[in-house]
């Protein structure tokens, strides 16, 4: 089984390494980053959700799963893509967050040079599955939207 905190660090890496998707975060690589649990510093994710950035993309881990793959047993991890869209005017199209998925998911890296959806964010798994993206709402009331992503792991490290 790979270490999550792995495939955390490199998938925010690849976010990182989308022109697009860094322009959306007012050009600061920084606004796309991991959450990995540190006890006692880092204990709440319902916190960090809610101190994040508008615009950012935080991705955490949400735990890992056996699962079946073309007849064998695997290893599904879980990460979760939580997003604050910019501020919008209202001049601006309402497009903001349908922008940053369709950058998240058909965006292409630098390094990689495919679209997210097809490239190896770790080289013991297989490309993210079909992801869907989905509204949510924090203790404020305010919306952010959450990109639940799985992970396949080829074979078992």
């Amino acid at each position: 089984m790979i270490d999550p905190a792995q495939l955390i660090d490199n998938l925010v890496a690849l976010l990182r390494d989308i022109p697009e998707l860094v322009a959306e975060m007012g050009g600061d690589e920084q606004r796309i980053f991991a959450y990995h649990d540190q006890y006692p510093k880092r204990v709440s994710l319902a916190t960090a959700i809610h101190d994040m950035p508008a615009p950012g993309i935080m991705a955490a881990w949400q735990g890992t799963a056996p699962g079946g793959f073309g007849g064998f047993d695997v290893w599904k991890h879980s990460v979760t893509l939580y997003i604050r869209a910019r501020e919008t005017f209202d001049s601006d199209p309402p497009t903001a967050y349908y922008r940053l998925f369709r950058l998240i998911t058909k965006g292409v890296p630098v390094s990689a040079g495919i679209a997210m959806l097809n490239a190896t964010v770790h080289p013991s798994c297989y490309p993210i599955d079909l992801p869907l993206i989905q509204r949510q709402t924090d203790a404020e009331g305010l919306d952010y939207f959450e990109v639940p992503i799985t992970f396949t792991e080829i074979g078992d490290e």
